[in-house]
């Protein structure tokens, strides 16, 4: 009996050691994944010429829709925005003293000039961003399709996110760099909850997230993931309907703006010029 109860207290000891060690390494494990997904300290230069607070967060946000997924983006386009306005005043500058005689001839020119380069590139960014986004949304139906023809021929998830990223590089290739990305992080040891959680955010449009959350629920909890795959088709179809109807939309709102700034010009002068000619006409023979 003695043996027994010295049996099972070493047996309870070991596995005990056993449960720190495994517990210790998870902690390296994440330590390390964080210093992965926690951007990095950028260098004192970038730092100073950064954009700060609620214009850096649009810059990010924006960064990520147009496929810029490195930690440091925002920091290199506010460094590469500031550096065009500089160029674009000194040029300017050049330019006023060869026309005018004097660098600072016209000030306002080359403030406005510069002025306008710092206010574009974002602009340039959102359209970029807007761009992307349309593909990425483009894409989503037909790849939500493979998955879902995948599934149910009794493939896993894990699977069906390798083949994606292995095979349908030109089927869906905006989707099939992302995937990819995820199939690296999962390579490199990350949990799926993180590594699906960057892969939402990487894609940036809205539905991602809600995507990520049920391959989380399919993964951890058993949830069946084809009526929901099947129902997030039809919202995504529904989605790019709407979008084309609003284009359809834009497209009369600028037809008319164009009717009016070139049809109406020429209908008034053809309708109204003979009436004119002749009232010319008449006040001419009353004054001879």
């Amino acid at each position: 009996m003695l043996i027994l109860c010295i049996l099972m207290v070493l047996t309870g000891l070991g596995f005990a050691l056993m449960g720190a060690r495994l517990l210790a390494a998870s902690q390296r494990l994440d330590a390390r994944l964080g210093a992965v997904t926690q951007p990095r300290a950028s260098l004192p230069l970038p730092r100073l010429l950064a954009a700060t607070g609620r214009d850096r967060s649009e810059i990010a946000e924006k960064l990520l829709l147009a496929g810029f997924f490195d930690a440091k983006a925002p920091d290199r386009f506010a460094t590469l925005r500031l550096a065009a306005a500089i160029v674009t005043a000194l040029i300017l500058l050049i330019l006023s003293r060869f026309l005018w005689g004097d660098f600072l001839a016209r000030p306002l020119l080359v403030l406005t000039g510069s002025g306008l380069v710092f206010i574009v590139a974002k602009q340039a960014l959102r359209m970029l961003a807007a761009s992307r986004a349309r593909r990425v949304m483009a894409e989503f139906p037909f790849l939500l399709d493979l998955m879902l023809m995948m599934l149910e021929s009794g493939i896993s998830l894990d699977q069906c996110f390798r083949s994606i990223a292995r095979d349908e590089g030109i089927a869906v290739p905006n989707h099939a760099r992302m995937i990819a990305m995820l199939v690296a992080d999962l390579d490199r040891g990350m949990r799926y909850d993180i590594a699906l959680d960057r892969w939402a955010a990487r894609v940036a449009v809205s539905g991602a997230k809600e995507l990520a959350a049920l391959f989380r629920q399919a993964l951890f909890q058993g949830v069946e993931l084809a009526p929901a795959v099947r129902q997030f088709i039809r919202d995504f179809t529904q989605a790019r309907v709407t979008r084309a109807r609003e284009a359809m939309g834009g497209i009369t709102v600028r037809m008319v703006v164009l009717m009016i700034l070139f049809f109406m010009p020429a209908l008034f002068v053809v309708l109204g010029g003979p009436p004119v000619v002749a009232i010319f006409d008449t006040l001419r023979g009353v004054s001879r």
